[in-house]
């Protein structure tokens, strides 16, 4: 076999172009497999199957590195199908050959690129590259841009979008960041098809911010007529859903402020506003600090704060921080929101529960969006991609309703306070004739005193003064309008000496024991001059005991009696015979009058009434009577504290029917306090003392806020109780 060297050389150079044509058609239909062939026919393309993606973890590359030659390498297709990338904060470099058909080049016929929706959060940077690689045009477009490149074309529904020119744009390279869940498509639309489905985005949008802005006017108008401030709380909160979805959606450059410095912080203290609305909206529309007063101050805390943020969002020029501050304190303000619904239920609070189901409407499709567009768990369709929006409408239409219910139910409730206010009114007018019943005997026995030439003067168990005679009145100067229940001790000159004590401190003694003494010398304060006069005190009466104080009497008799013991006698008669008293009544003008024969005749009878009676008021209370008015005294301190706030010793105070004592340097109500236990219960016990305390409490007692009913329907129980066990001693 002869060997021909230029045969040999023949074949190394066909095998060498052979290889080299297979190494350039891999290249070339590796490069041409990820263009996009353009024909008049495409409406619409998706082109996640057209573009490559290069990953910036470090957000450091530039344009200039990014297009270079070394780096085309770098650039696949290792990307999810529907270009959703979850959270990242990597910047994302996109890279789009463009393949125009001829017919499309003669015509001029632009197409356009939408990258979008939703709308990346952070800056999209798009360059336009001819078919030598040049860079025909360069743009920036964010959300709150207030200038716009002539290539961009602004749409209401949709993402950003470029026009391109056929022939002219060969390649596209996007940059683009995300600061919440980066989904970012990119569609290739033509003019007609992008019209046609901006025109189905519009109706969406129209029929969101047309439903905000007519409940806003609504509501500001009924404001306006009604003059309720829960209709101007919600036309702020309504106005501040507004404001946050133009910020969430860029829709702020459709205001044409032209101004980046507001349109950048209108958008940042958006989430600030919505956090103050909606806090004052729900304080003042479940009216929390009526039922809750505690929580009512977290949210007197929670509003000013907000308030604060709002304004530091505001100024500076770099609100960064502030905002992330907004958006950490608005979980705050969602966590004190959850708490007042749940304990307004628990309360069994009707407006709680109206608020708390239009919020869970609401809150259904800011879940869902937020679970879509920032956390990315949910997949993209279209009730997931606008369910944020459709649930702030819902929620913002719905509470305009639950405004309206609210106002019908406050009626409702006024009509029905009304009803029971007419009722409560009848039974305190009960409970006061109640009352003025058991000051009956005492009354009887002041009319009788009315008669009497004698210096009189009556003081209750307080020391307060009960009755005054003319006699006495004309002691003083004073008329008996100026001393009716006016405090004995300040008609005292000298409070120095015993018997003066004993006259400023009448319940200080012992409650067991008559109260009977002759004072020599006792010092008046009259309107003109100080008055020594003389003079007898004796406790009247046990159940119904008061105190009664003669002057200079001038029939005073030794060996006779005086007119102190006959009524002392008189009272205690009446309480040992109880149901009888009424035959007594006739003896009662001989008290103070009688001569003394008279006297010493009653004194007989006095003596048979004890024998009669076997010492009867000197015999233990009945049980079931001690309980009942330990009970009754219990129950009446309990609904007054509770409703009124107040101690018992201003309760001793403004009933003016138990004494106040100093002990220790504390002010006590030492009588009173015998009534609430067994082991201090007096012998004797002043049960309508005790009636009277119950039905003054019970008078007091306007409503039922701050009380439960349980508690005010027991003390008149009780009252009932008492009066059936004492009815054969009220006559």
């Amino acid at each position: 076999m002869t060997f021909h060297p230029g045969s040999a050389l023949k074949w190394y150079i066909r095998t060498l172009l052979v290889l080299t044509a297979l190494l350039l058609t891999s290249a070339f239909s590796t490069a041409w497999s990820q263009s996009v062939s353009i024909d008049p026919q495409l409406e619409s393309l998706s082109l996640a199957d057209h573009v490559l993606l290069l990953q910036d973890d470090a957000t450091t590359l530039t344009f200039a590195e990014v297009s270079s030659a070394e780096m085309a390498s770098r650039f696949d297709q290792d990307f999810p199908a529907d270009l959703d990338f979850g959270y990242t904060d990597t910047a994302l470099w996109f890279k789009l050959e463009l393949d125009w058909d001829a017919a499309l080049i003669d015509d001029g016929t632009p197409y356009l690129l939408e990258i979008g929706p939703p709308k990346p959060t952070n800056d999209v940077f798009v360059w336009l590259l001819d078919e030598y690689g040049d860079v025909q045009e360069s743009m920036h477009m964010h959300n709150n841009q207030t200038e716009h490149h002539p290539r961009e074309v602004r749409t209401l529904p949709g993402g950003f979008v470029v026009r391109l020119e056929p022939g002219v744009d060969s390649t596209v390279y996007i940059r683009a960041t995300s600061f919440r869940n980066f989904h970012v498509p990119l569609t290739l639309w033509s003019e007609t098809a992008f019209k046609r489905n901006e025109a189905q985005g519009i109706l969406i949008m129209g029929l969101f911010y047309g439903t905000i802005g007519i409940m806003i006017l609504y509501n500001l108008f009924l404001y306006l007529t009604v003059r309720d401030r829960n209709y101007l709380y919600y036309v702020a909160y309504a106005a501040a859903v507004l404001l946050v979805y133009l910020g969430i959606n860029g829709h702020m450059v459709f205001l044409d402020l032209n101004d980046n410095y507001f349109m950048r912080h209108l958008s940042g203290a958006s989430v600030a506003l919505l956090s103050l609305t909606r806090l004052q909206f729900t304080r003042s529309f479940l009216d929390i600090d009526s039922y809750n007063r505690a929580l009512g101050r977290i949210f007197g805390l929670l509003i000013p704060i907000a308030a604060v943020l709002l304004l530091l969002a505001v100024i500076p020029e770099d609100f960064g921080l502030f905002q992330g501050s907004s958006l950490i304190f608005s979980f705050f303000a969602i966590a004190a929101i959850i708490y007042a619904m749940v304990d307004g239920v628990v309360r069994g609070h009707a407006l709680a529960k109206l608020y708390l189901l239009v919020t869970l409407i609401g809150e259904v499709g800011v879940i869902v969006g937020f679970a879509t567009l920032v956390l990315g768990i949910l997949p993209h369709n279209w009730f997931t991609d606008n369910a944020l929006f459709l649930g702030l409408m819902a929620e913002t239409v719905l509470f305009s309703f639950a405004l309206a219910w609210r106002v019908r139910l406050l009626e409702g409730e006024k009509q029905q306070a009304l009803r029971e206010k007419a009722r409560l009114e009848s039974e305190i007018q009960q409970f006061q004739q109640a009352e003025q019943q058991l000051k009956q005997s005492q009354n009887r026995l002041h009319q009788i005193l009315e008669h009497s030439d004698l210096s009189l003067v009556a003081l209750n168990e307080a020391g307060y003064i009960t009755f005054a005679s003319h006699g006495f009145c004309s002691l003083l100067g004073l008329n008996k309008a100026e001393l009716q229940e006016a405090e004995f001790v300040t008609l005292l000159a000298d409070s120095s000496g015993e018997e003066q004590f004993v006259l400023g401190n009448l319940t200080g003694q012992d409650d067991d024991s008559d109260l009977a003494m002759t004072i020599d010398s006792l010092a008046l304060q009259g309107r003109d001059a100080e008055i020594v006069v003389r003079g007898q005190l004796a406790q009247i009466g046990v159940e119904d005991a008061f105190y009664l104080l003669v002057l200079n009497d001038p029939r005073y008799e030794e060996g006779s009696g005086d007119p102190l013991l006959a009524f002392r006698m008189m009272a205690q008669a009446r309480d040992r015979l109880g149901s009888v008293s009424k035959q007594l009544q006739s003896l009662e003008p001989l008290l103070i009058d009688a001569a003394p024969r008279a006297r010493r005749e009653l004194q007989e009878v006095f003596e048979k009434l004890n024998s009669l009676t076997a010492n009867g008021t000197d015999s233990p209370t009945s049980h079931s009577l001690k309980s009942r008015l330990i009970e009754t005294m219990r129950l009446a301190v309990e609904c007054w504290e509770m409703y009124t706030g107040k101690t018992k010793v201003e309760l001793a105070q403004e009933s003016k029917l138990w004494a106040i004592v100093i002990d220790n340097g504390r002010l006590r109500t030492r009588t009173l306090d015998r009534y609430l236990g067994e082991e201090s219960f007096p012998k004797r016990p002043r049960w309508r003392q005790v009636a009277r305390t119950g039905y003054f409490v019970l008078a007091a007692i306007k409503d039922k806020q701050n009380l439960p009913a349980e508690t005010r329907e027991a003390l008149k129980y009780s009252l009932l109780e008492l009066q059936a066990l004492t009815s054969g001693e009220r006559s």
